[in-house]
């Protein structure tokens, strides 16, 4: 029998949930955060932004595709460090889970 841990914590593959920040090295945090926010939305590709961190979710293949591209778009234009945090078996954010 699993233990309630076990089964609170469910792999979730192929949906992989990621948690994304952005930190622009040269102080100019909004324009890099927002270039990476607005590639990440043309990707189509869910999101829920914070203050702090962004979280996106969905299928594998389309979460990396949208991660690479995101990444590849403000690395173009900004110098950044993008810190990234992923999980298979996270329980989707409130906002996609429909508590919010």
């Amino acid at each position: 029998m699993k233990s309630d841990r076990s089964r609170r914590m469910e792999k979730t593959d192929p949906i992989l949930s990621v948690q994304i920040s952005v930190y622009a090295l040269d102080g100019d945090i909004k324009p890099a955060v927002h270039t990476y926010l607005d590639a990440l939305d043309a990707t189509g590709i869910d999101r829920d932004t914070g203050t702090m961190a962004t979280v996106v979710w969905g299928p594998a293949d389309a979460v990396w595709n949208a991660l690479r591209q995101a990444y590849e778009t403000v690395a173009a234009k900004h110098p950044v460090i993008v810190n990234t945090t992923l999980c298979n078996a996270a329980p989707l954010p409130a906002r996609a889970a429909g508590r919010r």
